[in-house]
């Protein structure tokens, strides 16, 4: 009750502040922008991804605005920002009344408002001269910018997997300990112009890696480096290095993140694959390494791309001795490792273990308001993959080589988007996914989409809306709608209903489901942004009763409501406040509660350049099932959204020191402190005691 009255106290704090009445115009840019990067964190349910790739032209954008007279669709899908139907607006604004005077003029297209214009401010420019600029030496030399970014994190509690440890019992057991040091370390340096140039390279050393020494001599496990080039004559892109290959509405072809993810922007399920892309975040496996390049002919685009690296895999069997017939590659694994360490021996022995090859091609076609593309890859290993013999992964691929092929669409005419994309995989396993997005009024929004996976469809590299990652296994009808009933209210809601014609992980026969979120929104002035949400989705999994034949299925509903408050209340100071509660059960097992309390305060000081970013948050949940998502404020190109589950409180603080121009410095101390156990973790990331405290410190040099 203590610790609960201190945040009502701060709660109200914010509430008493909204009675001064300071002259500040400013709207909440980053709150919006926050809320799209934790509404796709939330739906992926995974807080070990790398979101940065999804919003990294935003940070090019702020240096080199881009252009809304001369941006072709593609381009202003990748701020992440818009709709399909404002993007089409804009589109046709142009064509009736030419080049746009002033972004100040973007609020008179019809389904755009003050407030996205606003939002979009620091990323866009309204300049009449939309030809492509000429690329001189001098002109990369005075107007480029290089960029040197520098990471180091570490939990300072004593894991069990660095503890001291008797040299006889390490020998007998050598994965009993790990082989580097607990330090985390980034790299990376990046030259830009415009968004027509980028060359660099990002290295990175996970916790408990080696760095210089025994397996990793040359310093980083991972080392990443990409030259792209964009708008050179009739090369659209040229990709060297490590690169994105994104078509269509991801069913064929795409690597890295996308945004179709259920959440608040529930009318935006649309993808709108980007074509080529340069690679620089930090994931070990969601990207492609060797050359590609995209020309362009008139409405015509042709895409062609190589990829070959190697991936961790689990190596069940490998070559021994001499061999003269080989009736099938030597290397046999049973699964890919997509985790990306390499911090024990057993770990070492996974690293790399199959050279994995892909080869592909798009052929697109633009005019006006209508697109259509065919797009085909084929993957090559140079060993076998051989799955354990579950009933629900039977489907699933096997064996040396897959292809898919498919062909996307997407159609704007008048108040309506249609989009699909089907594709088929070398076994002839078929995948289609079609939908429709009705723009009413500027006030009213609606999507229908429909979703088909077979349970055989093998993707090469997929990333399509669903209630799974694994495009397969799944059918359902999804409907979203966006309604603005007043100027300063939003509502949007969404109801999924799926099913799984075959078994899944942990659930031994077909199952069904629904899901269903509403929340409403209330933005009184720029200053305050308050909404309110409801979500409740039902999935069926095994039950966890002991019983002696096949495990029979059981409901497993999942509820959760939140109330969230953010008051801008002037240049220097922004106030946060959230309430969630979410409850689960499965099948007849007792009810699984959690409730999650937080309060957030940003200042930045007016006499010095330091912006603090704190966060004093309560947790309360009866265990994982119940864990609640959040999103948290981190050092630049780190994204952090951590499960917040167990009894006890996290705090963080975040402090950004500009120290001139050219030079930007963050430090970042995190604490967990849990009243319900004397161990967090497990294995080798076990720590003796109740507290988890991670800091981490980055500096950014331009010039």
């Amino acid at each position: 009750m203590k610790h609960l009255g201190l945040l009502l106290a701060l709660l109200l704090l914010a509430g008493a502040a909204r009675a001064q009445k300071q002259p500040y115009d400013a709207s909440n840019k980053a709150s919006f922008i926050e809320q799209r990067i934790e509404q796709i964190a939330e739906a992926a349910e995974n807080e070990n991804l790398d979101f940065n790739a999804l919003f990294e032209q935003l940070s090019i954008y702020l240096d080199f605005p881009l252009n809304i007279n001369a941006a072709d669709v593609d381009e202003l899908f990748t701020l992440g920002l818009l709709t399909n139907y404002q993007i089409g607006q804009l589109i046709n604004y142009r064509k009736e009344y030419g080049p746009l005077l002033s972004v100040y003029e973007l609020p008179r297209i019809n389904g755009w408002s003050v407030e996205i214009a606003d939002i979009l401010e620091p990323f866009i420019v309204a300049e009449l001269d939309i030809g492509p600029e000429k690329i001189t030496l001098k002109k990369m030399k005075d107007y480029g910018k290089h960029e040197v970014v520098m990471r180091w994190q570490r939990v300072l509690e004593e894991q069990v997997g660095y503890s001291p440890i008797d040299d006889a019992e390490l020998a007998a057991n050598p994965n009993r300990r790990y082989l580097g040091s607990p330090d985390r370390l980034f790299f990376r340096y990046r030259y830009r112009f415009s968004d027509r140039i980028s060359f660099g390279y990002t290295g990175e050393k996970d916790a408990g890696e080696e760095f210089f020494r025994g397996s990793q001599p040359q310093g980083f496990d991972f080392n990443s480096a990409h030259l792209f080039l964009k708008d050179f004559g009739i090369f659209r892109h040229i990709a060297i290095g490590d690169y994105q290959a994104q078509f269509g509405q991801g069913l064929t072809m795409w690597s890295g993140l996308g945004f179709n993810r259920k959440s608040a922007f529930t009318v935006n399920i649309a993808q709108l694959g980007g074509g080529l892309r340069p690679y620089t975040s930090i994931n070990e496996n969601l990207f492609l390494r060797g050359a590609a390049t995209t020309i362009q002919a008139g409405d015509f685009k042709v895409t062609g791309f190589y990829s070959g690296k190697g991936i961790d895999a689990t190596v069940t069997s490998s070559p021994v001795g001499d061999t003269l017939e080989l009736v099938e590659p030597d290397i046999v694994v049973s699964a890919f490792q997509e985790s990306g360490f390499h911090r024990t021996p057993r770990e070492l022995e996974n690293r790399r273990a199959l050279f994995q090859e892909h080869f592909g091609g798009n052929i697109d076609f633009s005019r006006d308001n209508f697109h259509i593309g065919v797009t085909g890859v084929y993957m090559r290993l140079d060993g076998t993959l051989n799955r354990r013999d579950q009933v629900y992964s039977q489907f699933r691929f096997q064996g040396s080589e897959n292809a898919v092929v498919g062909a996307d669409f997407a159609w704007r005419w008048q108040n309506f988007f249609f989009f699909g994309e089907t594709s088929r995989s070398l076994n002839g396993g078929l995948a289609s996914i079609n939908g429709v997005n009705i723009n009413m009024n500027p006030r009213l929004s609606f999507n229908l989409t429909q979703r088909y996976y077979a349970r055989d469809f093998q993707p090469v590299a997929s990333v399509a809306f669903g209630e799974q990652a694994q495009v397969e296994n799944e059918s359902g009808v999804y409907m979203g709608v966006e309604f603005r009933p007043f100027r300063k209210w939003t509502f949007n809601a969404f109801v999924d209903q799926f099913k799984h014609p075959w078994m899944r992980f942990q659930t031994d026969a077909p199952s069904t489901g629904y899901d269903f979120f509403g929340q409403l929104e209330y933005n009184p002035t720029s200053r305050i942004n308050v909404y309110l949400r409801y979500r409740q989705r039902l999935r069926q999994l095994n039950t966890r009763d002991e019983v002696d034949a096949l495990r029979f299925l059981v409901p497993n509903p999942r509820r959760n409501a939140r109330l969230n408050f953010i008051y801008t209340v002037n240049k220097q100071l922004r106030l946060g406040s959230r309430i969630e509660y979410v409850d689960f059960q499965r099948g007849d097992e007792p009810v699984s509660r959690g409730f999650v309390a937080f309060q957030d305060v940003k200042y930045s000081f007016r006499k010095v350049p330091i912006t603090i970013n704190a966060r004093y948050a309560l947790i309360q949940t009866d265990n994982f099932d119940s864990r609640i998502y959040a999103y948290e404020n981190d050092v630049l190109y780190f994204f952090s959204i951590p499960a917040y589950f167990g009894r006890g409180s996290r705090t963080y603080l975040l402090l950004k020191y500009k120290v001139n121009r050219r030079v930007d410095l963050w430090l970042r101390w995190a604490q967990s402190y849990f009243t319900d156990r004397q161990f967090i973790g497990s294995g080798l990331e076990q720590i003796e005691g109740n507290t988890r405290t991670e800091v981490k410190v980055q500096a950014r040099f331009k010039f």
